[in-house]
């Protein structure tokens, strides 16, 4: 592990501060304001494509289900006229 002396660390206390003083000017204030604002842009446009693959796979879901019932009803249908050609024989 790296030994840091206290160079390091008035260094770091430096920065910090520069940075404090950063995010305290309006040129910063404006940088935040606009990159909020963009990821709410980019959250609404999220949740658009969340809702449409929402409605898509509900309506796939349906359209499966719909197969599947058709699929069980026909096998069935095929088991039953089996079952009686082999009880007529």
């Amino acid at each position: 592990m790296a030994k840091f002396g206290w160079k390091s660390f008035i260094g770091g206390f430096l920065m910090g501060t520069c940075g404090l003083e950063l995010l305290k000017t309006e040129t910063a204030d404006k940088v935040y304001t606009y990159t909020t604002a963009g990821a709410l842009i980019a959250k609404d446009w999220v949740m658009k494509q969340v809702e449409f693959v929402t409605a898509k796979s509900q309506v796939i879901l349906a359209d499966a289900k719909e197969i599947q019932e058709r699929y069980v009803a026909s096998k069935a249908a095929a088991n039953f006229e089996e079952t009686v050609r082999g009880t007529d024989e």
